[in-house]
């Protein structure tokens, strides 16, 4: 028979049961969750570290707008003279039905206001144009010897700063703009055609009144700020009738009362102050500006 356990014994069971029981526990539930609390430390150190650049960016968003804002101003500004003033129904309407009638009713107060006597007027139509930009590229020669010479690279830079400028415009995309070209014929002497051309360059005063026609409110805009380009300009008398003369018949009555026709050629007027036939052919460009972005509070 067994003998019976002694209270060492029973102690000693009692403690090895105990640690059964843990390391059962431990494995069976501790070890699980220590598992998860580790992983779970992971996603939070790596959900941290994101939203630390996520508030990074969120902090950027005040100067960002700042930023867009100001952007947004200064190519209004430029953009300000695209908004053709010539146009101006058609930017409320963006039909373009009327657009050849519109144009004719502003370019006819200038002509008149120049004194020109209009023979012809046409209208090219509303299309789109395509603007290059206008630029020079140096006449850059090079050859072997010079090229040997330039052993500290002085010429390739002075050829690389030249060149700097048509490079960089010469591969910026270029922007379509709605345009329509006026072709004029017109008769005027040369101060009326300068008066004319003044219109378009004036920096200031160079206003189309009543341009919209009789009874409508004018422009008002100073025509020089409005995207306007003279592309061609033909004088068919360039002197503006300078050694110009003209054939007269004139009657004379002789002592004995005859009466005889007597031609004679005569100055067509004073030097320079004839009248001659031109052809202008003037290109109004129209574009609209991009909307104030929405960046909200």
């Amino acid at each position: 028979m067994m003998r019976e356990m002694s209270y060492r014994d029973k102690m000693i069971l009692l403690i090895i049961s105990v640690i059964i029981i843990l390391a059962v526990g431990f494995f069976a539930l501790i070890r699980p969750k220590y598992n998860t609390l580790v992983a779970d430390r992971a996603i939070y150190e790596e959900t941290k570290t994101e939203w630390e650049g996520i508030d990074a960016k969120l902090q950027q968003i005040p100067v960002l707008k700042e930023g867009i804002t100001a952007e947004y101003k200064d190519s209004r500004e430029i953009a300000e003279m695209f908004i053709n003033e010539a146009f101006q129904p058609v930017n409320e309407t963006f039909d373009n039905t009327n657009a050849n009638y519109i144009l004719e009713k502003y370019v006819r107060p200038i002509v008149d206001e120049s004194e020109l006597k209009v023979e012809t007027i046409g209208m090219s139509g509303i299309s789109s144009k395509t603007l290059d930009y206008y630029y020079q590229t140096p006449d850059v020669l090079t050859y072997s010897l010079l090229e040997s010479a330039d052993i500290n690279g002085k010429y390739a830079q002075q050829v690389t700063d030249l060149l700097k400028t048509s490079s960089t415009l010469s591969e910026r995309d270029t922007a379509e703009v709605m345009a329509n070209t006026v072709t004029l014929k017109v008769t005027g002497k040369k101060e009326n055609l300068m008066t004319f051309l003044d219109k378009f360059n004036a920096e200031e005063g160079a206003t189309v009144e009543g341009a919209t026609g009789e009874g409508e409110e004018g422009f008002g805009k100073d025509i020089a700020d409005n995207a306007v380009r003279i592309t061609s300009i033909s004088i068919e008398d360039y002197t503006f009738g300078e050694g110009q003369t003209q054939t007269i018949t004139e009657q004379q009555v002789a002592e004995d009362g005859t009466v005889t026709q007597v031609t004679r050629d005569v100055p067509a007027a004073a030097d320079g102050q004839g009248e001659s036939s031109i052809n202008l052919s003037i290109t109004f460009y129209n574009a609209m500006p991009i909307d104030e972005p929405v960046l909200g509070d």
